[in-house]
């Protein structure tokens, strides 16, 4: 377990400095590619905040509040971003399904080594990430609210959850490209940016069978509603615990349903590549 760390460890520093050649590279390249990203991914939560800031609150959210939890959805979005989005680590479907997973089962790293350390760009992944820092430091002082290490705690804790549920039911729905790979190669991404485009909605001003349904089914809630109105203090007729709950059961899932796709795969390998080693 150590050596697998420290193994981890060097790997992120080695794609951390691939990461600044690249962008000593071509400085404006980066500054565009930043640019984009920040715009692109600020783009989803900007309908809710004109919508906060036209109505004052929505659902029973007060603007502060949603402008937090729009912070806190910025936040996963850039963890997601910076350590799993380069070589399409965050969308499995697209490795699987064009029959790249050869490339990583022939690696001297374990494959799930290089999935936790091949999508690390902590230069230019990093601008949502502080993006959304930024957004919960504004929304914290006009809610008055006194940063603890208990309060930072939380935040980083139920950040890493949202993100790792994001990813556990990215890879489960991936599995589908072991069977087929030429329908099921995007599959992913429909995935992940189903949860970036609505992870920022507020679900107070809905039925409680929808935020079940919401928070365990298809749990967008727990990606940004749920974990800002725990951390804010705010009461809710679902357990403290759920986030922690329904993670575990997908990620359980995923990495079941995965080892299964990863026998079958051993098994029949890619049907998307021809004799000549081309993919169709």
């Amino acid at each position: 377990m150590v050596g697998n760390l420290k193994r981890m460890i060097k790997l992120w520093g080695i794609y951390a400095k691939l990461d600044l050649v690249w962008i000593l590279r071509n400085i404006s390249l980066f500054i565009a590619n930043v640019i984009a990203d920040v715009v692109s991914s600020l783009a989803t939560v900007t309908g809710v905040f004109l919508l906060a800031q036209r109505f004052g609150e929505i659902g029973g959210m007060t603007k502060h509040q949603i402008i937090f939890m729009l912070g806190y959805a910025s936040l996963i979005e850039g963890i997601r971003i910076m350590f799993f989005s380069m070589n399409n680590i965050s969308h499995i479907s697209r490795i699987i399904g064009r029959g790249q997973l050869d490339h990583r089962l022939i690696q001297p790293n374990s494959l799930w080594i290089q999935l936790m350390t091949e999508g690390f760009i902590p230069f230019s992944g990093s601008s949502m990430l502080f993006c959304g820092i930024g957004i919960i430091i504004y929304s914290t002082t006009k809610l008055n609210i006194l940063i603890s290490l208990a309060f930072l705690s939380q935040i980083i804790i139920f950040s890493l959850l949202s993100t790792f549920l994001i990813l556990s039911i990215s890879y489960l729905v991936s599995c589908i490209a072991f069977y087929a790979p030429v329908a099921g190669e995007e599959v992913s991404t429909s995935a992940v940016g189903l949860f970036r485009s609505l992870k920022g909605f507020p679900l107070s001003g809905m039925s409680f069978t929808n935020q079940i349904i919401l928070t365990t089914v298809l749990p967008i809630g727990l990606t940004a509603w749920y974990p800002t109105n725990i951390i804010l203090g705010e009461e809710l007729s679902l357990p403290n615990y759920l986030l922690i709950v329904i993670t575990i059961i997908f990620a359980t899932i995923a990495a079941f349903m995965f080892k299964k796709g990863l026998n079958y795969y051993g098994k029949k390998g890619s049907i998307r590549y021809t004799d000549r080693g081309h993919r169709r």
